[in-house]
């Protein structure tokens, strides 16, 4: 013989006001705010008009102008190329704007300033190596017929 299981009205009432609870809890909770990152990065100090200047002085002899000071999503890829400076080694070499050069020299750089640090140290017969990310895609360009600013004008580190 079988036992049918009858719910009774109150209770089946008392579930579906329970559901609707759920709900309507579920459904009209406000979304929740953005998350912070728990590791705040910090901005990079302000720069001077001299410090501007002193840059684009120290990348002359390559031919560039970089964005200075990094933009703080450039820092992992290397130094932004914003100008190509006509009939100078970047432009010679294949050097775009919108470039990132990566490395000069195999060493990689992380800011403007690591490049004109290098730029002041090349010898102007020598072959360098870039290595240059365009549109995602990396690659070498040799640059050559770099000279270096004469002591007196190079940025002082």
């Amino acid at each position: 013989m079988r036992r049918s299981q009858n719910v009774s009205a109150p209770a089946a009432i008392i579930v579906i006001v329970v559901a609707l609870i759920i709900l309507f809890a579920v459904f009209n909770h406000p979304a929740p705010e953005a998350v912070q990152p728990s590791v705040q990065v910090p901005e990079p100090p302000p720069v001077d008009e001299s410090q501007i200047a002193d840059m684009y002085k120290g990348l002359s002899p390559l031919g560039i102008v970089a964005v200075f000071p990094p933009l703080l999503e450039d820092r992992l890829q290397g130094v932004r190329v914003v100008a190509v400076v006509k009939d100078t080694p970047a432009a010679r070499a294949g050097l775009k704007p919108g470039d990132f050069i990566a490395t000069f020299d195999q060493k990689y750089l992380v800011s403007p300033d690591a490049l004109t640090y290098l730029l002041a140290r090349v010898e102007p017969k020598k072959t360098y190596q870039m290595q240059v990310t365009r549109s995602g895609k990396t690659m070498k360009l040799p640059v050559t017929g770099i000279t270096p600013l004469p002591p007196e004008e190079r940025v002082k580190f």
